[in-house]
């Protein structure tokens, strides 16, 4: 991923321990490695935004730079492409300043002085270099499809980027998060990938899994039964990426 003009700096000391602090553990069966090596850091996001100030945990912003780091670390113990990494980190940190900045984080933590993105990137707003970023990513979505995964995880996890206030664009936005849903299903072959809704009216950043047949009109019985063949796979809709989401909700509630 040469052509992308993000810069890696010398990576410094990490701990693995800091990734157990939000205790989400390391499961291994995720959607793919990048999205399970994020899932703590997923996990954080949507636990502290349901504290108050009073029980926002002192230094987070030091401890998040630790577990980047460390996540970091175990994709290039995978074999991620250092320009794949790089990538997953901008997404990564513009994903949790978002969440800080309208969370008030910056209010209690060190996101008043800096964000993460300026730390690792030296860049104040990533929300515009996403899009662009995922535009070049879908040009090859066999290479890039777990960095596709994990940006289409974070957009269902609340991330907007450039479309966070701008309300207008929201129908944009939307056909976006869909174009990249059928990217994702058409490389999952007969193992749809889940179309993830955010319902913005349930406490807590709760997530519905929106099923949906792509048959259109049944004019035969033989297309119903197709068609009753399809609904069953969807009731079958990607286990793992259940799993994520069942997990992140049980730290809402803990």
């Amino acid at each position: 991923m040469d052509e992308l003009s993000l810069s890696l700096p010398p990576l410094p000391g990490y701990e693995r321990e800091g990734l157990r602090q939000y205790q989400l553990t390391l499961r291994g069966n995720s959607l793919n490695p990048m999205i399970d090596a994020a899932t703590p850091l997923l996990g954080m996001v949507m636990r502290v935004a349901s504290m108050n100030s009073h029980a926002m945990p002192e230094h987070l912003f030091a401890q998040v730079v630790t577990d980047v780091q460390a996540v970091e670390q175990l994709l290039q113990e995978q074999g991620y492409e250092p320009g794949v990494i790089i990538s997953f980190r901008y997404i990564l940190c513009t994903f949790i300043d978002e969440a800080a900045l309208g969370n008030g984080w910056s209010n209690k933590n060190e996101w008043i002085r800096q964000s993460l993105l300026v730390h690792f990137h030296n860049e104040a707003w990533g929300g515009e270099k996403v899009f662009i970023l995922l535009e070049r990513l879908m040009r090859e979505p066999k290479r890039y499809q777990d960095l596709l995964e994990f940006l289409y995880i974070c957009f269902s996890l609340g991330f907007r980027g450039r479309y966070k206030v701008a309300a207008q664009d929201q129908g944009e936005f939307e056909q976006i998060y869909r174009r990249l849903y059928h990217v994702l299903h058409k490389l999952r072959g007969d193992a749809p990938f889940p179309l993830l809704h955010q319902d913005r009216k349930t406490l807590g950043g709760r997530y519905q899994l929106i099923r949906r047949l792509t048959i259109q009109h049944v004019l035969s019985g033989g297309i119903v039964v197709l068609g009753l063949f399809y609904l069953f796979y969807l009731l079958r809709l990607d286990s793992q990426t259940q799993d994520i989401l069942h997990q992140l909700n049980r730290l809402l509630a803990r």
